[in-house]
């Protein structure tokens, strides 16, 4: 029904010579809206490469937003208070407003890249609810800013500050520095790519040390809800390629993608960590990364 409203001919040119009636207006009407009732696979086969109405992009970026709360909620409902971890943080739940800002603000349509993190870090997301976070690039850059509240338990060691937190993430900060210097702007970058956490919760032992997903001595819980809503954002972004950002990432991509049959291409994008042995020269490797996958025509600027 919709193919043919849209590529008759007929209706085509009647739509050309016809007065803007109020029949006319009120049935235009009526083919945006059922823009919104489409799968987002379905309006991309007719629609790719354009510009997508204001519907459009309030829906996509709604369904993005439910996947992320019912990730959150399930995650809420289990236990993952297990040694070593002490500490748990979900910036879903405190920093949701910065949160949902950058997913409204960034992911109003279906990207060609999707990059893949792994987890929030202690001095990023963890303080302003955006993968790699650094809190100066999510306000400077980024553009993001918003109400950080408190974990329910929170850490001594590793207090939550919201956009007051001097400290540096490192990671994030040559992550975002780097982008900024391949696409001057933030929307440059995002025109045909998005940065995604795989896990959104950030776990710590007593002393406030990161235990990351790989670190968990009992992970399969975690691990089967993530994957379940990391197949559903895959599914609504329709990406060409996914970039892990490190082999944690990449190994469960490939596993994920065993189980569902996915085809998209999986490449593994070195981690900007500065823990990393010899990795003090990342922003070289990065862009070396990008001229050996042709990625470079992603973020040509405008």
């Amino acid at each position: 029904m919709l193919k043919k409203k849209l590529f008759d001919p007929q209706s085509q040119s009647s739509k050309l010579t016809c007065p803007p009636t109020p029949s006319n207006v009120q049935q235009t009407a009526l083919l945006d809206l059922s823009l919104i009732n489409c799968p987002s696979g379905e309006v991309s086969k007719y629609f790719s490469n354009t510009e997508q109405s204001p519907l459009t992009m309030q829906s996509f970026t709604k369904q993005i937003l439910d996947v992320q709360r019912n990730l959150s909620n399930r995650l809420n409902q289990h236990n993952f208070l297990k040694p070593p971890v002490q500490y748990v943080y979900n910036p879903l739940d405190y920093a949701k407003v910065p949160n949902e800002l950058y997913f409204s603000k960034y992911c109003q349509s279906p990207k060609k890249l999707l990059f893949v993190g792994m987890n929030p870090g202690p001095f990023g997301m963890c303080q302003t609810g955006v993968p790699f976070g650094d809190t100066s690039r999510v306000r400077e850059w980024l553009q993001i800013k918003g109400e950080v509240s408190k974990p329910p338990n929170e850490c001594p060691f590793r207090p939550i500050q919201g956009f007051n937190c001097i400290r540096k993430e490192q990671s994030g900060d040559r992550f975002w520095k780097f982008w900024e210097s391949q696409c001057g702007t933030a929307e440059n970058f995002f025109k045909n790519a998005f940065v995604y956490n795989y896990c959104p919760l950030a776990f710590m032992d007593k002393q406030g040390r990161n235990v990351t997903p790989a670190d968990l001595k009992e992970c399969k819980e975690l691990e089967s809800i993530c994957d379940e809503y990391y197949s559903e954002i895959i599914n609504l972004m329709e990406p060409n390629f996914i970039i892990a950002i490190g082999r944690y990432i990449e190994k469960r991509t490939y596993l994920l993608f065993k189980r569902t049959g996915n085809k998209i291409p999986i490449l593994c994008m070195p981690h900007p960590s500065p823990r990393t042995i010899n990795n003090q020269n990342w922003p070289a490797k990065a862009l070396q990364f990008i001229d050996n996958n042709n990625l470079k025509k992603y973020f040509e600027l405008e």
